[in-house]
């Protein structure tokens, strides 16, 4: 039998081996995300203008967010943006990727055409949206005046714009969930189904009964990833309105960028992306903390 001095020394050697093997990735997690976090934060306590030296102020940046009714309106905004795009985002490609997994011809192309979004260039798919959502010129009100109805400002009207940028998200977003759902359906066992056939379930018992518990861990991923993902959303405002008309649809994201790169209030940048963080950490803590009461597989 082998000692427990030897089976320590084997146990010590193999992670030493085993340290060794991870740390050119930990160094590069260190050096470029702890670091530079840990370093924001302490930008967010300064006064800070990246050509002069740091003022320290405490925590003044904090302070002014809360009172700050332009950064109250961009959280509110973020909000909005976050919860009806994120569920409507899910709901639609869950129905999306059980209709892709039906056996017709031509499904590769359908499920190309519908990934296409994802891997589009933001620039281009604004460009695209911004002629559609014209309101002198667009496709959009060229069909709808067909009907009678008038031109809609959807990118100058400040009651619809934000909701116009929700829907070009929900679109590009259809297909990166699509594909975690349709690999989901794709790995629940047929027997299931078979059995379920046996047994005289129709298709409404058959979803709710096998197909949406199976495929529930895909539907937290992706909860977890949209909330991330939306409070994170910039690239379409920035190409698309520039947070206007009148501000309607400042989003969180550009408002850090434009408080630091745009203003060059550094500081008060980094104090509104701490905010998002914590925002964000507590919506992921309360979708983890409540997963064991929905999500298959996670009960205690």
């Amino acid at each position: 039998m082998v000692s427990n001095k030897l089976k320590k020394k084997y146990y010590w050697k193999d992670a030493i081996w085993g340290y060794l093997f991870i740390l050119p990735s930990m160094l590069l997690v260190l050096t470029f995300v702890f670091i530079p976090v840990i370093s924001s934060f302490g930008i967010s306590l300064t006064q800070w203008n990246i050509f002069g030296s740091p003022e320290f102020l405490g925590f003044a940046n904090y302070q002014k967010i809360f009172s700050n009714q332009l950064a109250l309106f961009t959280y509110k905004n973020t909000f909005i943006f976050s919860f009806i795009s994120i569920p409507i985002t899910i709901f639609l490609s869950l129905l999306l990727s059980i209709a892709l997994n039906q056996k017709i011809k031509g499904i590769s192309f359908y499920r190309t055409s519908y990934y296409l979004p994802v891997i589009s260039a933001s620039v281009a798919v604004s460009l695209v949206f911004l002629w559609i959502f014209d309101t002198n010129y667009g496709l959009l009100n060229r069909t709808l005046s067909i009907f009678g109805i008038d031109p809609i400002g959807w990118l100058t009207n400040p009651k619809v714009a934000l909701y116009s940028v929700i829907l070009v998200s929900i679109w590009r977003g259809l297909g990166f969930n699509m594909i975690i759902f349709l690999a989901a359906i794709q790995d629940i066992p047929r027997y299931l189904y078979d059995a379920a056939n046996i047994d005289g379930a129709d298709k409404k018992q058959t979803f709710f009964n096998i197909t949406l518990p199976l495929v529930s861990p895909a539907i937290f991923f992706t909860f977890i990833t949209g909330i991330i993902g939306s409070f994170q959303s910039f690239d379409l405002i920035y190409s698309m309105t520039q947070g206007g008309p009148a501000r309607a649809t400042y989003l969180i994201g550009f408002l850090i960028w434009k408080e630091a790169f745009d203003y060059l209030h550094m500081g008060y940048g980094a104090a509104l992306s701490f905010i998002l963080f914590l925002i964000i950490l507590v919506f992921t803590l309360i979708q983890w903390f409540f997963r064991k009461k929905w999500v298959y597989g996670e009960e205690v």
